[in-house]
């Protein structure tokens, strides 16, 4: 079975993200025909680096089984491919929390709101099952284009009965959406998570991280999180926030875990705050944010700089070189087309893996379609040429993709960019 395959049975497709001790694959479950996440170990960085990493793996894949809920990420399987172990979950669709802030500035209170309410749900449903989260930050909180908040990334995550993987004392989690007694040295409880839901929402309604913006320096994070700690909301001139709601996060960010609302408190008060359409606000920016990413994947996509960089080179690679004759041509591409090479694409899987892309199109899967489908336009416009047929119908099916999103204006244009090169193409065969 190829590096690519885990287990027989999860290939992957391309990296969503890393941290210090494993990845983040999207992935697809070969058997079920679904795609997926899947976290796998580096399995670097010495013997009892690896084991703190193997046990943490471990311990999100029994955190995420005990919990039932929409508003967790749900875990699928797990397994061990050549001695690394592996974590296999639902792939979400959407955008983060922070990135959705990045892109709209302040949000709404009754956007706010919503995604606050989903956050309190689900934190509800993890404390209840005896799991603490305990990295509860906007990176981590998840809404899908349906409007459905997720929390995710467990990695950090606290099973009640058993005992801690890190020393006491430990600094543990994001220092900027981190309770000032976590940083004190205290055991984590509820109320820490809690914490970390006052801080998202602060965010949320000021477009500001809780302990600023200019604060790089860890150091500087604590202190500000242990001294002042988060500058109240509640009597803040012109912030439009509702009282209420301001004095939620504010009560949600004290200093002392014992002052903060519990999760039934905190459900109570954003239930009864006027709802004005929270949730379908909500949906519409995520819809912006999908769109925008997808017209910049589609018009800009990010591309590896000649200098410093390996040159990836089609006529390397034995099954292309077979099948065109192609001389040397070095080529400059993306991530995602460098992964396709990897895997020793030739144009006929580069033509399977447009029908591949084209069942995630048909099947709603847009932002997963956009991004294959822009992989291999970029690998065919370069090796094939621009006005190949397998280019062309790629290309075709991304303006489907930006249309379905509700970018009209740029799915026109490419419309009108296949079409050029259709007649182009007929125009030089009848010559």
């Amino acid at each position: 079975m190829g590096e690519d395959v885990l287990g027989g049975r999860y290939r992957l497709v391309r990296l969503i993200g890393r941290g210090g001790m494993g990845a983040v694959h999207e992935a697809v479950d070969t058997e079920l025909d679904r795609r997926v996440a899947v976290k796998r170990l580096y399995g670097a960085g010495g013997p009892d680096a690896a084991a703190v990493a193997l046990a943490r793996l471990r311990r999100e894949a029994q955190a995420l089984a005990r919990i039932s809920h929409p508003g967790v990420v749900q875990v699928h399987d797990s397994g061990r491919h050549e001695d690394r172990p592996y974590l296999v979950m639902e792939l979400l669709d959407g955008v983060d929390l922070a990135k959705l802030v990045a892109a709209h500035g302040p949000l709404p209170p009754p956007v706010a709101a919503a995604v606050g309410l989903g956050m309190c749900r689900a934190l509800a449903a993890a404390h209840s099952a005896g799991v603490l989260h305990r990295d509860v930050k906007p990176t981590n909180v998840m809404v899908t284009r349906s409007g459905r908040v997720v929390l995710q990334d467990f990695g950090l995550a606290r099973i009640a009965e058993e005992p801690a993987i890190t020393r006491a004392g430990a600094l543990i989690g994001t220092p900027q959406y981190m309770a000032p007694e976590l940083m004190r040295g205290e055991l984590p409880g509820p109320a820490a998570d809690l914490y970390g839901l006052g801080a998202c929402l602060y965010l949320m309604l000021t477009g500001t991280p809780p302990l600023g913006s200019d604060a790089d320096d860890v150091g500087l994070l604590v202190e500000r999180a242990v001294g002042p700690g988060v500058p109240r909301l509640a009597g803040g001139e012109g912030t439009g926030v509702p009282r209420a709601l301001a004095d939620l996060v504010d009560g949600l960010c004290r200093q002392e875990a014992a002052a903060r609302p519990d999760t039934a408190a905190v459900e109570a008060v954003l239930a009864a705050l006027p709802d004005a359409d929270g949730e379908g606000a909500l949906r519409e920016l995520v819809a912006a944010c999908v769109r925008e990413e997808a017209v910049e994947f589609v018009y800009s996509p990010p591309v590896l700089e000649a200098s410093g960089r390996e040159l990836l080179d089609w006529a390397a690679i034995p099954e292309y070189r077979a099948a065109t004759g192609d001389e040397r041509r070095p080529l400059t591409l993306s991530d995602g087309t460098r992964q396709l090479l990897l895997s020793s694409m030739t144009p006929e899987s580069a033509r399977s893996r447009q029908r591949e892309a084209v069942n995630l199109v048909l099947r709603g899967d847009l932002q997963e379609a956009v991004r294959m489908l822009t992989a291999v336009a970029q690998v065919c416009a370069s090796a094939l040429g621009p006005d190949h047929p397998t280019t062309l119908t790629s290309q075709y099916w991304q303006a489907v993709c930006l249309a379905r999103l509700g970018a009209g204006a740029e799915a026109l244009e490419l419309f009108s960019r296949v079409n050029a090169g259709t007649e182009h193409r007929r125009g030089r065969d009848h010559d």
